[in-house]
């Protein structure tokens, strides 16, 4: 027996591969796979038994017509057998065959192609005789024209009243597969997935199972419901034996294990359908991506690798091709080697540059530069944005590209353009635990890029909203200072203190107290500034502002006259920070002991600052009162140091006159005659006739005296004697002079010239004799008297020398020849 209905097709169904990543802002993917249409068993009409049995068949007209018209029926004589049923309908209207022969007249005209008339008589089976044996084959015929015809709820219908009138198992099961059919051309999953329950059921003489098991593990594995899925398809691996069935069996299932984060489970299963001849192109695809996820899953990130490069020749193509790269690229991230990633992203751009694969795979590209500190990321990443911005305005990963572009930014220190990059950056919308660093570069940058109003503005904001957080003391601090750079005093000294109150422990503390320190030595608050410096000091003894807190200290102990504490400090400034504070803080201690007078410390101070620093700069001032000081203690030789580092050499009129005149006598002192005469020079180059010009050629003359230059010397004293006509200047200048004749004396008895070194004794003599005559002073009398007497002795005159010497016990008995 032919039948009119036909093969139902098999809708291809999705099914849903995810492609994991195991970085968080990674969005898992979707592989979409079209199924194999598969034909299914075609359902089969059942003939209506007789009315009666045959051992008890009655007699009479109506017998005999309609087994007649039963005959021609059975040979197939459709048109003749119509005619005969038709006439037993129209005779014997209450018969008992009336049933069976509609059910047959019906399957006459469907026989002859002519359907609608056909199904007015299945319909009148099913409607006027409900409970006869022709229905449920009659409802099973009107099912499967309504399911042609697309009416797929009349369809239902039909099938189910044939699934719950008959009495035959097969037609049942036959009834139940086709009424889901026509729920999942209706789009009703739950009747569609309770008549494909009913049908794998059966587990024996039923040849639907296999569909049906693989149908409703479809519709199941669809609606996200991989545990009941899943055994559906498993139940098929144990017990078909056709290799298509078992090659889409085995994809799905392990697609399913592999959703579910089972991957050793997923690999044998994907590895098998591989092995498959009748597999199709597109599971086959599936598979190969399948093996790769689930190795990327497990973490077997050199799995992936290998399996890649052991298939790479048979790549699946269409969408399926740039997901399994996609997952090569990230394994190879994954493993480190970002520049081979960089190669298999660029792949998949290259394949189809607007595809969302092409674009997760543009921002991985971007993500190895970054990590690879590529110096043209921030370009590359502003291409990505550029090129995305529209088509996928709202996803993550344009916003941390963004991320990247700030972040390389603040990195280089290229503060200007990570402020910008940063203020493009949806930080709200970047995962939680990420929100607060970026949040606190953003401001970071913002405040070294000299945006203090802006600084401000995100600082506050990080401190509002992360209360807690560690870098808490950094924002405050931080804040703190922008508040400085936009002179708001008041505010900037608030973030510092509650620093040092609430953070104590924090790294902060040290900023803070710097910054407090410097603010009220700015205030001219000089004890805050010393308490503030001195926390510092000894809660960071190795701080970098070691130096400049000591020399704070100091400053402000100097400023408050405290000179022990000033001294104290700026040394310990010195000490720690030379480069920056040695020429300040030595300036100040040196300062601070001329104030004090303080002879020793003084000198002290001013040679341990030339021995660090050969071309210190010491005021003149301070260097001519300690010389004068030191020639006033008759510590000559000290006298010369100092008095030396008061001059200017290469501009000797520059130079305070007093200097030049003392460290002239100064040098005579010390017997350096040469640089006696030439200091004194440089003062009487100065100094007009005057008993001080006269003191200067006094000492110049002596100076040429000890040189053993007795000409210059003489003339040094008759220029003097010139204008100098009494008093001390005169008497001092006669004496030198009587100096130079005695010294010629002694020179020409050095010669055996002894008349010739008579005469010059006797000239001192007499040189001598005039101030100790005639003037009256206790130091330059009794020297002349002295001198007197050896000139008178060593010219051969002893009686007169006697008396001299008398003379000389006499007015000054405490004298000593010198």
């Amino acid at each position: 027996m032919s039948h009119v209905f036909s093969t139902l097709s098999v809708l291809s169904l999705c099914a849903l591969l995810s492609v994991t990543c195991a970085q968080a802002q990674q969005v898992p993917k979707a592989i979409a796979v079209e199924e194999d249409e598969r034909p299914v068993p075609k359902a089969i009409p059942v003939e209506p038994k007789p009315a009666t049995p045959p051992t008890n068949k009655p007699k009479g007209p109506d017998e005999d017509l309609f087994d007649y018209a039963s005959m021609i029926y059975d040979r197939g004589e459709y048109s003749l057998a119509a005619q005969s049923l038709g006439q037993y309908l129209q005779n014997y209207p209450s018969g008992r065959h009336v049933p069976v022969a509609l059910f047959r007249i019906g399957e006459c005209y469907m026989q002859q192609k002519q359907l609608k008339v056909a199904e007015t008589y299945y319909q009148e089976v099913v409607s006027r005789y409900p409970n006869s044996d022709g229905a449920p084959s009659a409802a099973y015929r009107l099912g499967a024209m309504s399911f042609n015809n697309q009416d797929y709820s009349q369809s239902a219908r039909m099938f189910e009243f044939c699934e719950v009138k008959t009495m035959l198992p097969q037609v049942r099961l036959a009834s139940s597969f086709n009424k889901a059919r026509a729920y999942q051309m209706l789009g009703d999953k739950k009747g569609q997935i309770v008549a494909l329950n009913d049908v794998i059921a059966v587990k024996t003489d039923n040849p639907y199972r296999e569909t049906a098991l693989l149908s409703l593990g479809t519709v199941l594995m669809a609606a996200d419901k991989k545990e009941e899925a899943l055994p559906l398809f498993l139940d098929l691996l144990t017990t078909t034996k056709d290799s298509a069935v078992i090659s889409e069996a085995s994809v799905k299932a392990a697609v399913l294990n592999g959703e579910m984060g089972k991957p050793e489970e997923a690999v044998p299963l994907f590895e098998r359908a591989l092995q498959i001849t009748e597999t199709t192109a597109e599971n086959r695809g599936i598979a190969l991506v399948g093996v790769v996820q689930a190795l990327f899953a497990k973490g077997d990130y050199e799995g992936v690798i290998n399996n890649y490069n052991q298939n790479a020749t048979v790549l699946p193509e269409g969408e399926t091709r740039p997901k399994m790269l996609l997952l090569v690229g990230n394994a190879y991230r994954m493993k480190k080697s970002y520049t081979r990633a960089v190669e298999v992203y660029l792949m998949i751009e290259q394949g189809n540059s607007i595809s969302d694969q092409a674009f997760e795979a543009g921002y991985w590209k971007l993500y190895c530069f970054y990590l690879l500190d590529d110096k043209d990321l921030a370009e590359f990443a502003t291409d990505f944005i550029s090129k995305n911005s529209i088509t996928h305005k709202s996803h993550q990963f344009l916003n941390l590209a963004r991320l990247i572009r700030a972040d390389f930014h603040f990195n280089k220190q290229r503060y200007a353009e990570a402020a910008t990059s940063f203020n493009d950056v949806q930080i709200q919308e970047l995962p939680d635990k990420l929100q607060p660093s970026i949040l606190f570069n953003k401001a970071w940058a913002q405040a070294e890029a000299q945006r203090p109003q802006e600084a401000i503005g995100s600082f506050s904001l990080f401190i509002t909203t992360f209360a807690s957080h560690e870098l808490m003391a950094k924002a405050l601090a931080r804040r703190g200072l922008a508040y400085l750079e936009s002179k708001d005093i008041p505010k900037a000294m608030a973030d510092f203190q509650t620093v040092v109150k609430n953070h104590p422990n924090s790294e902060a503390v040290e900023l803070a107290y710097l910054q407090m320190g410097l603010i009220a030595a700015e205030q001219r608050d000089f004890k805050a500034t010393i308490a503030a410096f001195e926390v510092l000091v000894k809660k960071f003894p190795s701080s970098p502002a070691a130096g400049q807190a000591w020399f704070g200290i100091g400053r402000a102990n100097y400023s408050l006259q405290q000179w022990d504490q000033a001294i104290q400090a700026l040394q310990k400034a010195a000490d720690v920070d030379r480069k920056t504070y040695l020429d300040q803080a030595s300036m100040m201690i040196i300062q601070a002991q001329y104030v004090q007078k303080n002879t020793e410390e003084l000198a002290k101070a001013i040679d341990g600052y030339r021995r660090v620093n050969a071309n210190a700069n010491v005021p003149p001032n301070v260097l001519t009162w300690l010389g004068l000081k030191l020639y006033d203690l008759r510590l000559f030789a000290r006298a010369t140091h100092f008095l030396s580092l008061a001059t200017t050499p290469d501009a000797p009129e520059n130079t305070d006159p007093r200097v030049w005149s003392y460290l002239g006598m100064a040098f005579l002192e010390t017997k350096d005659y040469e640089s006696s005469v030439k200091a004194t020079e440089h003062f009487l180059k100065v100094t007009p006739e005057s008993a001080a010009r006269a003191r200067g050629l006094l000492t110049k003359g002596r100076g040429l005296l000890g040189q053993n230059k007795f000409d210059e010397a003489e003339a040094v004293v008759q220029e003097g004697l010139g204008f100098a006509k009494d008093g001390k200047p005169q008497a001092l200048l006669l004496l030198l002079q009587g100096d130079i004749l005695l010294a010629l004396g002694d020179k020409l008895t050095s010669e055996n010239q002894a008349v010739a070194a008579v005469d010059k004794y006797t000239g001192a003599a007499g040189k001598f004799m005039i101030p100790a005559q005639f003037f009256d002073d206790d130091e330059i009398t009794p020297e002349a008297i002295d001198k007197a007497a050896r000139a008178l002795e060593k010219s051969g005159k002893a009686e007169k020398a006697g008396e001299f010497r008398k003379l000389l016990k006499d007015k000054y008995p405490s004298y000593e020849s010198r």
